[in-house]
């Protein structure tokens, strides 16, 4: 497998659970996204842009940003939702060496360029960590929810148990809901403000042998893994679209400069300008098209305080960003916000 052909793209197992998601929480905005249509999803051999992932990531945080979402998806997210990596972590002699063959394969499900994990024994426990890469604070601590919920509910479908982690780090501060995250990970032993992520099992646990285990299958599954990343394909997309998803997730990540985008294109900021040029556009009118979109998605389908708005997409402060919904909507902020909720009024 060559996993730069893959690097910077996540499955289609994933992004499709996690789009389910986001419908079933009543947010149809991913549809519009090119590598996120139907007939994409449906294809397991596609590979969706982790642009495109995240901001799906950052919709489900906006559904309600107290939720443990990570967590919360997991508890409904059957076993093979995630394709032939979900069967890697149930089938093998052990737990010890399941967990460790699905931290070796992450790629069949992640972005093995932005997700680090590391598998760690020492005798007592068997302990997995997790990093993920430079998103948003709310959408980073998804994610690492996520990751280590991950690991935890597929060890217990696998060992048959509700097995509980001897102890849980988490770099986060605690989150409100940090007696409904104890009882969804079944300890108390969770520790915050750490200086990494990680999941840690007792030996005892991860020496069991598995009630599914087969001799050979796990080294059969891993194999046809391998196969499947080897057929795999990132979802093309014209060059335009491309340029947005990139530019939306320097946006996003706080690194929007012409130098920095043209770099992740792997082209010069003189060339960046050519091809925009050559599209009918600009830099600088793609930029205010991105902090269009967003602060009014923010108004229209969040309650957000003026305040966090602005910083989010960009402005120094509440008058800036008046002005501006003044002049794409000829409204104000308040207005835009009543007129998508009457409620609101």
């Amino acid at each position: 497998m060559n996993a730069s052909a893959i690097d910077g793209t996540v499955s289609a197992h994933l992004a499709r659970s996690l789009v389910g998601a986001l419908a079933s929480a009543g947010r149809g905005g991913p549809a519009r996204r090119p590598d996120l249509a139907g007939d994409v999803l449906g294809n397991d051999l596609a590979r969706v842009s982790t642009p495109s992932l995240i901001s799906v990531w950052e919709d489900l945080v906006l559904t309600d940003p107290r939720t443990l979402i990570g967590p919360l998806i997991l508890q409904k997210t059957p076993i093979g939702a995630f394709g032939v990596w979900d069967y890697l972590v149930t089938t093998g002699p052990t737990l010890r060496e399941s967990l460790t063959g699905a931290v070796d394969l992450i790629a069949a499900i992640g972005d093995p360029a932005a997700e680090k994990l590391l598998v760690e024994e020492d005798g007592h426990h068997f302990t997995v960590r997790h990093a993920t890469g430079t998103w948003g604070p709310d959408v980073v601590q998804a994610v690492d929810l996520f990751a280590l919920s991950l690991f935890l509910t597929r060890a217990r479908h696998a060992s048959g148990r509700d097995i509980a982690p001897a102890h849980v780090t988490i770099t986060h501060r605690p989150p409100a809901q940090a007696r409904q995250l104890a009882r969804l990970f079944g300890t108390d032993r969770i520790h915050f403000d750490a200086p990494y992520n990680s999941i840690s099992f007792r030996e005892d646990d991860v020496r069991a042998p598995l009630p599914a285990a087969q001799p050979g299958l796990d080294r059969l599954l891993a194999r046809h893994a391998e196969r499947v990343l080897a057929e795999s394909r990132p979802v093309p997309l014209p060059w335009l679209d491309r340029f947005r998803t990139v530019l939306a997730a320097a946006f996003r990540e706080d690194a929007l400069s012409l130098a920095a985008v043209a770099h992740r294109l792997a082209m010069s900021p003189r060339t960046l300008q050519r091809r925009l040029a050559e599209n009918g556009t600009t830099w600088r009118g793609q930029v205010e098209a991105v902090r269009q979109k967003q602060a009014l998605e923010l108004l229209r389908t969040t309650g957000l305080p003026l305040r966090s708005i602005a910083d989010r997409v960009g402005y120094a402060d509440v008058r800036a960003l008046r002005r501006a919904v003044r002049r794409w909507e000829g409204s104000s902020p308040r207005e835009v916000r009543g007129a998508a909720d009457p409620a609101a009024g």
